[in-house]
Order: structure tokens, then C-alpha cells, then sequence
């Protein structure tokens, strides 16, 4: 889980790392060094079109998905 973590922290302040991933999910974060499980990489893999979102961006197509979305 702690890579996961990592990785989650290199998408939102590191915009190269966060490109790289959105190209090739599985060497960006072997290039970090980050061992993610088959499941977190496919998750990635999945969300990856968001990952690519400017945050305002993201925040709308959240919002039109789930207008209910729990914000903290």
C-alpha cells in the first residue's frame, strides 16, 4: 500500500511523472522504483484518462458522475 501511496503523491506534484503514467502506467512507476500489485495497476490503468485531467476539469466530470460525491 505504500507505493500505492507514493504513487498517488507523485500525480499530484509531479506534472512530468503524471504524464509518463498516463502514456505507460507500468514503467512510470518502475522508473520511481514503485511496486505496485496487479490490482493497482489496473486501477491505474483505468483511471488513467483522469489521471491526464486538469483538477478543475476532474472536479466537473466527478461531479457530473456523482453530484453527491463525498468531499471530506
Amino acid at each position: 500500500m505504500k507505493d500505492l501511496q507514493r504513487t498517488v503523491y507523485l500525480v499530484v506534484t509531479d506534472p512530468d511523472f503524471r504524464a509518463k503514467l498516463r502514456d505507460d502506467p507500468e514503467a512510470a512507476t518502475q522508473s520511481k522504483g514503485l511496486r505496485l500489485g496487479a490490482d493497482e495497476l489496473a486501477a491505474i490503468y483505468e483511471l488513467r484518462h483522469l489521471i491526464a485531467l486538469p483538477a478543475s476539469a476532474l472536479v466537473t466530470t466527478i461531479l457530473a458522475i456523482n453530484p453527491d460525491f463525498p468531499w471530506g
